[in-house]
């Protein structure tokens, strides 16, 4: 396997987290903050192959995602507790809505990918989850309780629509069916803080869990009381990881160790690619070009990366 970086991109700011398009080729949606988000403003970049668009937000913005079903539409997480709705086909810099239901900071946003309805899901410090209905007039219809601490990072399932994957600074992992009205839980997932997640892309009942126990655990929900594998290697905690949607055997994932690692489901192989000597926040890979993937970190510098296998 040979890995190399095919552009960069310098931001002004720390990037906090990063996301491709699900509609327009390369495109990439970036936040970065001021102060390491401790205070100050953010930035919201917008990069493809020819164009650049950028809007400006006063305080820190923690995460951002792209609305499924309207490609002129991003949603962002914001320190004060508040989402705002971006529209990019105006000139205007302000959000088009600014929405404030939880209590504290903002820590994930992420959109139904079933695209079956106009639902929204948000993660907070305040402990809960909200689930936003954007079919006529925005509002949260719906709040996720559970969880006793910060709610780091939530996922919807890909294909099984009302289906929710959820992480805490409680150290558990809850699944959410709001069809069903029922959570399941493994209150000691990992030893320590579990901050990212995600569903795998092929397998319905597979996902992975990272944590600051430097460790990924990978789970089948149909018996969700030991991990399937653990996996070992990064030197410090795990803040990103990322099934490859091109590939059932393929994961990525990055840390404070300032790491990109690549894990085969299917082996002991590890790839690593010591990538810079600060925290690495934003990780995704190019939904539509096989192998590549962005990296964002917070030395300020964006990475487009290409895989190539030998």
């Amino acid at each position: 396997m040979f890995f190399r970086i095919i552009a960069q991109t310098r931001l002004t700011d720390a990037c906090y987290s990063l996301r491709y398009s699900p509609h327009i080729l390369n495109q990439l949606a970036i936040v970065s903050c001021e102060n390491f988000g401790i205070r100050g403003r953010s930035t919201i970049q917008l990069i493809n192959n020819h164009d650049q668009l950028i809007f400006n937000w006063s305080d820190a913005l923690f995460d951002i995602s792209f609305v499924e079903t309207d490609p002129s539409l991003i949603i962002s997480g914001c320190g004060d507790g508040s989402i705002n709705l971006w529209q990019l086909n105006n000139t205007n810099s302000l959000p088009l809505l600014s929405l404030r239901e939880h209590q504290r900071e903002v820590w994930c946003v992420h959109w139904s990918e079933s695209r079956s309805n106009d639902t929204l899901l948000s993660t907070s410090a305040d402990g809960t989850i909200k689930l936003w209905n954007f079919n006529s007039s925005p509002m949260v219809y719906k709040t996720l309780l559970g969880h006793e601490s910060v709610v780091y990072e939530a996922r919807w399932h890909p294909r099984q629509s009302g289906l929710i994957a959820s992480v805490s600074a409680d150290c558990s992992l809850r699944l959410f069916d709001i069809k069903q009205s029922s959570n399941i839980v493994n209150p000691r997932a990992h030893p320590t803080e579990i901050l990212c997640l995600d569903w795998s892309k092929y397998d319905d009942h597979l996902l992975i869990t990272g944590a600051c126990d430097n460790r990924l655990r990978l789970w089948d929900i149909r018996m969700i009381t030991n991990a399937i594998t653990i996996f070992e290697g990064h030197e410090a905690a795990i803040r990103r990881i990322k099934f490859d949607p091109h590939r059932r055997d393929r994961l990525a994932s990055t840390g404070y160790d300032g790491q990109l690692k690549l894990w085969n489901l299917n082996s002991t192989n590890i790839h690593t690619e010591h990538i810079c000597k600060d925290f690495i926040y934003g990780l995704d890979w190019n939904l539509f070009e096989q192998d590549k993937l962005a990296i964002g970190a917070w030395d300020r510098i964006v990475r487009l990366c290409e895989i190539i296998l030998m």
